[in-house]
């Protein structure tokens, strides 16, 4: 129901998932395992972040796939 509201208040921060993210690829990328799922999750947290969305919880992946399929939540 949140989601469908656009409320998207902080549980775990989508800046918050980037830099564990971050940690989780560099640890595997160190010992030679591709994560590609994960470096996509990560693509799209910074797609958030850089459209002014770092602060708000991880569910906020929901606008994501709203811009880019153009449609809007709760439609």
């Amino acid at each position: 129901p949140m989601m469908m509201d656009s409320n998207f208040k902080p549980g775990f921060k989508i800046d918050l998932h980037i830099k564990d993210l971050a940690n989780a690829m560099d640890t595997a990328h160190s010992v030679g395992s591709p994560l590609p799922l994960t470096a996509s999750v990560r693509e799209m947290m910074e797609t958030l972040h850089a459209d002014g969305f770092g602060g708000d919880d991880h569910s906020a992946l929901a606008r994501f796939y709203a811009k880019v399929s153009g449609t809007k939540i709760g439609e």
